[in-house]
């Protein structure tokens, strides 16, 4: 079983500039460098093989240069770059990063059917991925992590996708080019879609949408340009873990 470590990458936004607050595009290549730098030292040989994958055509020449300084594992990597097409109306720009996984599926060749993706947003690193991995694969098709829940007016149904695990051709037989559809879906969102495709389809076995434990990222999120280690944050990861302990159908 080979697992393969994909980061997605949008170092100079667009289209989308102005919906995040973490736009610049020499700040948003730092957290990319660093959280490459963390996931390049996180030892785990079970993770064979890393793919840096970015939409937005900037010079990658400083990526290269941490793969060739900090690989201290030696572990084979790729890095693989396209134009993000323009994304269409009513849509966020979690459509372009669907592309963007989509084309690395279909392209790069170091993939193979049977091999395990761990998609991860690329400016953020996720410490406990390796008891994710051990709980969770090979038994599992698609692991995720999801926010489903109701309290009067305070609701939430999505997917998560800053983070999940796919086998390659369980995804090529159910969630390729589904970006395709999400007009059709009225699914803006790249969460959305996941939870439309997934949650609640019977036909679709071996499939995980709620992590056994919290996978807390480190880093900082660029839609509020938010700190993940903050102390704001951390309340809110003990409340989520006291839930999936005392109230596991409470998905928050």
């Amino acid at each position: 079983m080979k697992i393969v470590l994909l980061l997605t990458a949008c170092i100079e936004p667009t289209q989308f500039k102005n919906k995040v607050q973490r736009n610049i595009a020499s700040v948003r290549l730092k957290d990319y460098k660093e959280a490459l730098k963390r996931w390049l030292h996180h030892k785990d040989d079970k993770i064979s093989t890393v793919i840096f994958a970015e939409n937005s055509g900037y010079d990658l020449t400083e990526i290269e240069h941490i793969f060739l300084t900090e690989n201290i594992f030696h572990r084979n990597y790729k890095i693989f770059q396209s134009i993000a097409s323009e994304v269409p109306s009513g849509l966020h720009y979690g459509y372009s990063e669907l592309e963007l996984f989509d084309k690395v599926i279909n392209e790069v060749a170091i993939i193979s059917k049977e091999d395990f993706l761990i998609k991860a947003t690329g400016r953020i690193y996720f410490p406990k991925i390796s008891k994710l991995i051990s709980k969770t694969i090979p038994q599992y098709n698609f692991v995720a992590d999801s926010r489903i829940y109701s309290f009067l007016n305070w609701n939430k149904n999505y997917v998560l996708s800053d983070l999940f695990i796919t086998k390659v051709d369980w995804y090529k037989n159910n969630l390729l080019d589904k970006r395709n559809i999400m007009i059709e879906l009225n699914a803006s969102h790249f969460e959305l879609l996941l939870y439309k495709l997934l949650y609640k389809n019977n036909e679709l076995k071996n499939i995980l949408l709620r992590f056994p434990f919290n996978v807390n990222p480190v880093g900082l999120g660029a839609h509020w340009n938010v700190n993940y280690q903050s102390i704001q944050k951390k309340i809110s990861y003990n409340f989520r873990a006291i839930f999936r302990f005392l109230f596991p159908k409470i998905w928050i």
